[in-house]
């Protein structure tokens, strides 16, 4: 019994050292990633030109290597739905008949260039974070991409315009 009783208490203290092998550090998400989808629209209006959350941020900067799976969460969730905002509005303008405004002053053109730059920018973003992000990478890229296939050539010259400048200065 005391053998027993030994072993029992000796084990867990042994396996004590190998617990969680990281090195401890979290690698924080710079706080203007985590803000609502409206910002990161505000934001991009200043597409193909750089983009800065907050004046501050890039938004390749919103996907780390180390970041913790509430904050990877929780950016995906904001880009994935600033992709869907941005998309659906570019088609609506389209499918109007024309190059339509929106709340913001933003054309339709305007809307695909910050669609293209949101997915360049995401995608520059994820290059070296060893593929944690490519799922987000995917429904970014999907959700800003609805409907470009069918929509004029302005429209997709406009979202290449963007892709391009998310790539370069994301």
């Amino acid at each position: 019994m005391r053998r027993t009783l030994v072993i029992s208490l000796i084990l867990p203290a042994l396996a004590l050292p190998f617990a969680g092998c990281s090195d401890g550090r979290k690698v924080a998400t710079p706080p203007a990633c985590l803000s609502a989808s409206a910002t990161w629209l505000t934001a991009l209006s200043s597409a193909p030109d750089q983009v800065l959350l907050e004046g501050v941020t890039p938004l390749s900067d919103c996907l780390t290597k180390g970041q913790s799976a509430a904050q990877h969460e929780e950016t995906g969730k904001t880009a994935v739905e600033t992709a869907t905002q941005l998309a659906a509005f570019y088609k609506a303008g389209e499918k109007a008949g024309g190059n339509g405004t929106g709340p913001g002053g933003d054309t339709s053109e305007q809307a695909a260039v910050m669609a293209g730059y949101l997915v360049g920018a995401i995608e520059k973003g994820a290059e070296d974070t060893e593929g944690i992000h490519a799922a987000l990478v995917d429904r970014v890229e999907a959700a800003a991409t609805n409907g470009l296939e069918g929509a004029n050539q302005q429209i997709q010259g406009a979202y290449q315009k963007g892709y391009a400048a998310g790539q370069a200065k994301g």
